[in-house]
């Protein structure tokens, strides 16, 4: 792991959002919080992070549309004071992160919460709780080996030297696993490091 720099709780939230606009799962719910509250796409697309305004509006979406700050839903039991860095992982490091601990998750890997796991259960065409298909990861590989480029995702750790697990992005996590070729020297991801994060319940 190389550390590129310091990131801010504001940048996370930006991030976090884009992120989760581009998902086939989350896209439409958050276009439709965004248009409830009156704000376009350009709020996260082309984030000002130097405006305290901006910033805040984005945090407040962030809690409507996952329980940010609001203790719930992803956000139950997740730290307030966490620090944030920009950094990048070899492939390796990167097969090395787990899943969050949830269901959908854990059945796809059955319990390891590996992407490697995952990617050996998708190629062979294995249905998540015997009933949902796995082709959509698929295809979301075969993207990134026509040179789709996409949003770094996020990680969390509970301290140095702990494991990683994906924060935002475990669709991207599973493409990169299914296509390891495409995979560059370096995968930049954002990391968020906080003791009580072994406390959260999906790490």
């Amino acid at each position: 792991m190389r550390i590129v720099g310091a990131a801010s709780e504001a940048e996370m939230v930006a991030s976090f959002l884009v992120g989760e606009l581009a998902s086939e799962r989350f896209g439409s719910t958050l276009a439709l919080v965004l248009a409830r509250s009156g704000h376009s796409t350009t709020l996260l697309t082309n984030a000002n992070l130097s405006d305290p305004q901006e910033n805040e509006q984005r945090r407040q979406l962030l809690g409507e549309f996952r329980g940010y700050r609001q203790n719930r839903e992803l956000f139950e039991g997740f730290p307030d004071n966490v620090s944030w860095q920009h950094v990048l992982l070899s492939p390796s490091e990167l097969l090395s992160v787990r899943y969050i601990d949830y269901s959908y998750w854990t059945a796809l890997t059955a319990g390891t919460r590996r992407p490697t796991d995952a990617a050996r259960f998708i190629r062979r065409g294995g249905l998540v709780f015997g009933r949902m298909p796995t082709g959509h990861f698929l295809t979301a590989a075969e993207s990134l080996q026509a040179g789709l480029t996409c949003e770094p995702m996020m990680c969390v750790r509970s301290g140095a030297g702990r494991p990683l697990v994906v924060f935002e992005g475990h669709a991207r996590l599973t493409a990169m696993a299914l296509a390891t070729e495409c995979l560059p020297d370096e995968v930049p991801i954002l990391l968020g490091t906080a003791a009580a994060i072994s406390d959260w319940p999906c790490y």
